[in-house]
Formats: structure tokens, sequence, C-alpha cells
């Protein structure tokens, strides 16, 4: 019996350890993915890469983080779950837009993207429920070929998927409740004023909670900046 028990065991041992080599080559290719996609637009610009690949639509960083990724949309907010930029399989999937949204000139736009262990894609998006972290890193960056925003983080909590947070239809009546809503569920406070006259965008990402209804969200308040030409 205990013959049985160790060849159980050892079993069991190199399953959890391929696992784990699988989980880091996988996490391993998607960087490297990433960072082809990095070096094109460092020496040419994003339009480049946009000629190689027709469903990005911008690029979003955030300094002093792994942030530094190419935004996708599709007719769908499905596809890019599970595929990367190069419309492949990836169990990282991208970052991508809401498809019903004509990004950064809706009132309100909505960014999605996994939250991987290694700090990729939104990774550290849970991070913003510290006040300090929040204050470290209040502004995301989001350009396209002609215009770059800054993105001012005002609020960030977890939620579930009861609260309809992803809405982009409103009346100036229902965006000012949304706003509101938004203040008073939030668990940091920065000094970003924001009003029914402006334009938000929401990062959403899920936890890694059992709770496939949990989400974590931040918000941040777009200032256009001056064009890029």
């Amino acid at each position: 019996m205990r013959k049985i028990v160790h060849i159980v065991s050892g079993i069991v041992m190199i399953i959890c350890a391929g696992i784990i080599i699988r989980y880091f080559f996988s996490y391993q290719e998607m960087e490297n993915e990433l960072q082809d996609a990095r070096q094109i637009v460092e020496q040419s610009e994003l339009a480049t890469l946009q000629q190689q690949h027709d469903h990005i639509i911008g690029w979003l960083t955030l300094e002093n983080t792994r942030l530094n990724n190419p935004v996708l949309q599709r007719d769908n907010n499905e596809f890019y779950l599970t595929h990367n930029y190069l419309d492949e399989k990836s169990r990282g999937g991208s970052i991508f837009a809401d498809f019903r949204n004509e990004v950064m000139e809706d009132r309100h736009t909505i960014f999605y993207g996994h939250v991987l262990r290694n700090g990729t894609m939104f990774g550290d998006l849970p991070k913003f429920s510290e006040q300090a972290y929040a204050e470290a890193h209040p502004v995301f960056y989001y350009e396209t070929n002609d215009k770059r925003y800054a993105l001012h983080v005002f609020a960030a909590y977890k939620t579930t998927t009861e609260f309809y947070y992803i809405e982009t239809q409103f009346t100036d009546y229902t965006y000012t409740q949304f706003l509101e809503e938004i203040h008073q569920r939030s668990d940091i406070k920065l000094p970003v004023p924001v009003t029914a006259t402006d334009k938000i965008v929401t990062f959403s990402t899920c936890t890694t909670s059992q709770n496939d209804k949990e989400r974590f969200v931040v918000h941040a308040k777009v200032v256009e900046l001056q064009n890029k030409r």
C-alpha cells in the first residue's frame, strides 16, 4: 500500500510540474509576442502595426508597470478573451474595447483584460484597491495614430456583474447617477473632478476568486492631450 501511495504521489508531482512548466511557457510566449509588437511601435509607429493587424485600434500604457499593450476591438466581446493581437489562440487573451464603443468618443468607453499572475495584461489592476498604489499610478495613457489621451484614475472597487457598470447608453440624468454610484463604491479617493460633461474609461477584469461573477473595476477621466501631429 505504501508503495502505491508513493507511486501515486510521484505521478501527481509530475503532473503538477507539467502544469507549472506549461503555464510558464505560455506566459513567456505571450510576453515574446507582445515584445514583438512593442518593437514595431517603437521603431516605426502604431500605423505600421495596424497595417499588419487591422483589429488593433490603439495602445495602452501605465508607467512603472508591465501594462504596455495594443488594444483590440471586434464586433463582439468574446473573441479577444482567448486570442492575442495576432488573432491566434492565447491563454492570456488581449486588452480589448467593448464592441459597442466608439472609443474615446462615447461618454463611457470600456476596456477588458484578464488578470494574470505575472502582472501582464490587467494583472496589476486589483492593486488599485490600495490608496498608495493608486496615488503612485494615477494616469493611464491611450494613444492612436493621431491622438493621445491621459486617463486620470478617480475610482476603483471590487464588484460583481450584478452591478451593470458596463452601460454605454445614458441620458444626462442617468450618467450623473452612474458617476455618483461609482464614487460611492470606490475604495480610493483621488483629487480628480468628474462631471456629466466629462468622458470616462472603465478598465474591467476578473478576479482570482472562485466566484466567476466577481470583477475588479477602475474608472478614469478622459483628458485629450495635444495631438501627436
